[in-house]
């Protein structure tokens, strides 16, 4: 994952060396933790690198991510908390789920055509394991129970970069698996392994999953996204789009409708009901500027159009900030307008160029064009903050709004 993995190396390092392997590593579904009390349906965090105590109330968020160094929090909250790994990346420093030390031991770690260890692009010090291996993912198994059972209250695991092709990480296919379909079917044994073996023992899964193929224009829709969640639907609780409603060339360019690789809002909003259709979450991150109320507005009331009102959550994580930490990353502490407007009562529809979706205490309106605004007529007066009462609204091109239909934010 390019982004949540830049605050993670600190905070993990501080955790290995501190209490050792065997510390650095019962299910309540995200379903089931949205309706605990305090918790806030539909509203997600993580947090990677350091403590929690910069978020102001953690236990509010319905999924939280975290890593080891905040075990011990994590195991605290009511809701479904989380803790970081990723098979197919093999850390030198800390353990990923199987450590370095482990895979080169045992011959884990792939390499190209030439013999060479294939290294991550964006890590230099993440190595790529053998995801097909039956040893190696056994191993991966073990160890995380072992974390797991220590640290009794997290409820599962994120698992990254669960992705359909090799080249956009390593650069190129390792001489093992040669082609992008051989890579594809490595990394499925590897979910369904692990996956059927946490979930038996009662662990919440969550895979940050990507089929983007480099040249493929199925890569531009989402399409292959969605036939790679199909394939891996079955063997996790949840699924994770990550630069969720925006591109992930490091512009962040919010997508709209339209035919362009930036744009084709439509089809990626498709993977709401997708995973939701397979009895699984989504999970949705955008990033932005702290201050982005656009992108955070837009984000969140695109995912509510779709939301089945259960599992599942919006994440938005402000990007870069002093040595890379997450502090813009607690949305119910940042601009993120009116989080508690409830549970959907009917499903979208469209109006004009927008869409519009009633909640039981409020309503969700997106305009996704890329040019135009669109008008909405409420039918009823509704409040985007404590303030006047409006009964129509436009909204600018690619911007959402959440509106409260009473004047406040009480249940």
């Amino acid at each position: 994952m390019s982004t949540l993995k830049k605050t993670l190396v600190s905070g993990i390092l501080t955790a290995v060396c501190a209490v050792g392997f065997a510390s650095v590593f019962g299910l309540e579904s995200l379903r089931s933790a949205s309706a605990t009390s305090g918790v806030t349906p539909g509203v997600g965090l993580y947090q990677l690198g350091g403590s929690l105590a910069s978020v102001g109330n953690p236990s509010a968020y319905s999924i939280v991510v975290g890593d080891s160094s905040v075990s011990g929090e994590l195991a605290s909250l009511p809701g479904t908390s989380l803790v970081y790994f990723a098979g197919t990346d093999v850390n030198t420093q800390w353990s990923t789920g199987v450590p370095y030390s482990q895979a080169e031991a045992n011959g884990w770690l792939l390499r190209d055509g030439s013999g060479n260890l294939l290294v991550n692009q964006s890590y230099a010090d993440d190595y790529v394991g053998d995801v097909g291996n039956p040893a190696y993912q056994q191993a991966w198994i073990s160890n995380v129970l072992g974390y797991l059972a220590a640290n009794p209250g997290i409820k599962g695991v994120f698992i990254d970069d669960v992705l359909y092709d090799l080249t956009p990480l390593a650069g190129e296919e390792a001489a093992k698996y040669p082609t992008q379909q051989a890579w594809a079917q490595a990394m499925l044994s590897f979910v369904q392994a692990v996956g059927t073996a946490l979930r038996a023992k009662g662990y919440y899964v969550l895979a940050n999953a990507s089929g983007y193929v480099p040249g493929d224009p199925n890569s531009d829709d989402g399409a292959n996204t969605i036939s790679w969640w199909q394939q891996l639907g079955p063997y996790v609780n949840g699924l994770m789009n990550e630069f969720y409603d925006e591109t992930s060339d490091g512009n962040n360019t919010l997508r709209t409708t339209g035919s362009s690789w930036t744009q084709n809002w439509n089809d990626w909003q498709q993977l709401i009901q997708t995973a939701q259709g397979m009895g699984d979450d989504f999970v949705g991150v955008t990033y932005g500027a702290a201050g982005d109320t656009q992108a955070m507005s837009y984000g969140k009331a695109s995912f509510l159009l779709d939301w089945d009102g259960a599992g599942g959550a919006f994440i938005y994580d402000s990007v870069g900030g002093a040595n890379n930490s997450n502090a813009g990353s607690d949305p119910l502490a940042s601009a993120i307008p009116s989080d508690n407007v409830g549970r959907p009562v009917a499903a979208a529809q469209q109006v004009g160029l927008g869409w519009i979706r009633r909640y039981s205490r409020g309503i969700v309106l997106v305009n996704p064009d890329a040019t135009n605004a669109q008008s909405f007529s409420l039918g009823g007066s509704y409040y985007e903050r404590p303030g006047d009462a409006v009964t129509s609204i436009s909204l600018p091109p690619a911007s959402g709004a959440i509106l409260l239909s009473s004047n406040g934010d009480s249940p």
